[in-house]
C-alpha cells in the first residue's frame, strides 16, 4: 500500500481535512454579501446544514448526558471521583437530503447551546417546549445573523411531533380510553 493512503492528513477524504473544508466554508457563508442566486442558494444549504447541526447536537447532548449521568451515581456509589461533564464539538457529520454524510461547523458557542439544549432537557431541567422554543431561537439567530438568511426553518421536528402526538392523546375522546370493553 503507498504511503500516501496510509496518512490520512493527506487524503483529501480525512476527517481532519473535512472538518477544516466545514469551518472554511461556514466562514465564507458568513462573508458572503451577494444577493446573486447562487449566494442565496449557499445560505439556504448553509442554513438547511445548520439546523441538521443543531438537531443532532441536541440529540447528542441528551444522549450523553443520559450516559454521564449512569456514570456519575455509578461512581457516587463506589465513592469515586465524578468525572466531568460532557462537552459539544463545533463539528458533526450530517446526513444531507441526497444521504450524503458531510460535515459542518458552526462556533463554540453555537455547539454548546444546541448541546446543552438537550443535556437539559435530558436531565428534566426544562420542559419539551422550552426545549424546542430555545432550540429555535438558537437556530433563528444562526440563520439570521451568521448567514443572513431569513426563510423560516423549524428546529427539532422531531421533538414538536412528539408533543403534538402526545397532545393529541391528552385531549383524545374520553370514550377511546375504553376501547374494546363490551359495552352491556
Amino acid at each position: 500500500m503507498p504511503i500516501i493512503h496510509m496518512l490520512s492528513v493527506f487524503n483529501s477524504n480525512s476527517p481532519a481535512l473535512l472538518k477544516k473544508k466545514a469551518k472554511v466554508t461556514f466562514e465564507d457563508i458568513t462573508k458572503l454579501t451577494s444577493d446573486a442566486r447562487s449566494a442565496r442558494s449557499a445560505r439556504a444549504r448553509a442554513a438547511m446544514l445548520a439546523r441538521a447541526f443543531i438537531d443532532k447536537t441536541f440529540i447528542e447532548g441528551a444522549e450523553r448526558m443520559g450516559a454521564y449521568q449512569d456514570v456519575a451515581m455509578l461512581c457516587l456509589a463506589q465513592g469515586k471521583p465524578i468525572p466531568p461533564e460532557p462537552v459539544a464539538s463545533g463539528f458533526q457529520e450530517v446526513e444531507t437530503a441526497t444521504g450524503a454524510a458531510v460535515w459542518v461547523y458552526l462556533p463554540e458557542e453555537y455547539a454548546e447551546a444546541a448541546f446543552s439544549f438537550g443535556a437539559r432537557y435530558q436531565r428534566m431541567d426544562i420542559t419539551a417546549e422550552q426545549a424546542v422554543d430555545g432550540a429555535q431561537n438558537l437556530l433563528d439567530q444562526v440563520c439570521r445573523y451568521e448567514f443572513k438568511y431569513d426563510e423560516p426553518l423549524t428546529a427539532l421536528t422531531f421533538l414538536r411531533e412528539e408533543l403534538e402526538m402526545e397532545d393529541e392523546t391528552a385531549s383524545g375522546d374520553p370514550d377511546d380510553d375504553v376501547a374494546g370493553e363490551d359495552e352491556s
